[in-house]
């Protein structure tokens, strides 16, 4: 028994550091409390490839945040479309905007015309009327996906969106180069595969777990095919967004950037939100 306790202990550990990097790049959640001591007072980079495998549980519980605040002002009688736009800035405060970031340097980009000039606007901290509109569209799609769903299926409706999202975006540094030699992105490469399976596998899960509740609600005894039915199409869905942003990328850039990460999940979650409005609405 001792000798495979700090075998134990270090996976467990290891977990935690995960969670907390994860958690640390997605969001602006303080994660102090995850680490040991000896973590805190460590020197040496965390692991950003490894963490992938949990990126979907952050973002279905982002998601799911989203949700309940969103609930909760339409507990106390405020309108769909204002509850949903307060619910946004809530979930922006959460992640400090940064996939909406990623989204509005990538559509500024497209006004240079070489890549070079591309990768210097993607890095510049202004933003252009090809950001801005971006973000617009953006804000638009999801909250009137929002305001049209009902209050019962917000939870796990915005928790998928949010998990499928992060999960299909870690296929773009799968097959596609880093475009710079340096940045967050360049530590994502080469993608290792059994972190890379395990994010697959923990949204598939989430997806079907959370639309399985929402189905069955709805259609009571024919929940669990609704269900499946439904969670295919918001794969195909947000691999739709997610393979237009990196053919788009691969074109423009010649790989992938943390900018381009950004505008995969924004777009992604802005089809799977409006998809869904097909099986879930008022």
């Amino acid at each position: 028994m001792s000798s495979a306790s700090p075998s134990a202990d270090t996976v467990f550990n290891r977990v935690r550091q995960d969670l907390a990097c994860g958690i640390s790049l997605l969001t602006r959640i303080p994660v102090g409390w995850l680490l040991t001591r000896k973590q805190k007072d460590a020197t040496a980079p965390w692991s950003l490839a490894r963490s992938i495998w949990c990126w979907p549980i952050v973002g279905a519980a982002i998601g799911a945040l989203t949700g309940g605040f969103l609930c909760l002002m339409e507990a106390l009688s405020i309108a769909s479309l204002p509850a949903a736009g307060v619910a946004l800035a809530a979930q922006g405060m959460i992640t400090g905007a940064f996939h909406e970031d990623g989204l509005a340097d990538m559509a500024d980009s497209y006004g240079a015309q070489t890549r070079e000039r591309k990768l210097d606007i993607m890095r510049d901290s202004r933003i252009g009327s090809y950001g801005v509109l971006a973000l617009c569209l953006s804000i638009l799609i999801r909250a009137g996906a929002m305001a049209a769903f009902p209050a019962a299926f917000l939870i796990p409706i915005l928790a998928v969106s949010a998990c499928v999202s992060r999960a299909v975006m870690l296929w773009l540094p799968r097959l596609l180069p880093a475009a710079r030699p340096d940045g967050v992105a360049r530590a994502l490469s080469p993608l290792p595969r059994m972190p890379f399976i395990g994010a697959q596998l923990v949204a598939i899960a989430i997806t079907l777990g959370s639309l399985v509740c929402a189905s069955f609600y709805r259609e009571g005894p024919d929940g669990l095919p609704h269900a499946l039915m439904v969670g295919c199409v918001v794969w195909v869905s947000a691999g739709l967004g997610t393979a237009l942003v990196g053919f788009s990328a691969r074109k423009q850039l010649a790989g992938y950037t943390g900018d381009v990460l950004g505008a995969s999940v924004s777009v992604a979650e802005c089809l799977v939100l409006a998809t869904l409005t097909a099986f879930f609405q008022n």
